[in-house]
């Protein structure tokens, strides 16, 4: 069976929920890759062929939409369904978090004891 799709499924990469994310405000491509390098300190950084087809496809989905040209470059907001599935995401990985958190103080534990 063929894996599912993030605009299937709701589980964002890394990638897909920083640009969604970056688009609660209006915001142009190019400031969305500058920021996501900045914010996340070069952890996270996303080229121009990642950003624009992504672009496309969170666009394809409803998740955003384009709402000016500013100086020559589009800008992109996220939609009331993109803000809602960026929330459950959100709240998915904070549960991942949790469950990670838990377990390496059961084994941190274990390995003072």
């Amino acid at each position: 069976m063929a894996k599912r799709s993030p605009y299937e499924t709701g589980e964002l990469s890394d990638s897909i929920f920083l640009i969604l994310l970056a688009t609660f405000e209006p915001v142009h491509g190019y400031r969305i890759m500058h920021d996501i390098e900045s914010s996340t300190h070069g952890a996270v950084k996303v080229g121009p062929a990642t950003m624009y087809t992504t672009l496309k496809k969170l666009k394809a989905a409803g998740w955003i939409v384009e709402i000016a040209e500013e100086g020559g470059r589009i800008l992109y907001a996220a939609t009331d369904e993109g803000r809602s599935v960026l929330r459950r995401d959100f709240a998915r990985r904070k549960r991942l978090v949790a469950v990670a958190e838990e377990r390496l103080e059961e084994k941190d534990g274990k390995d003072d004891g």
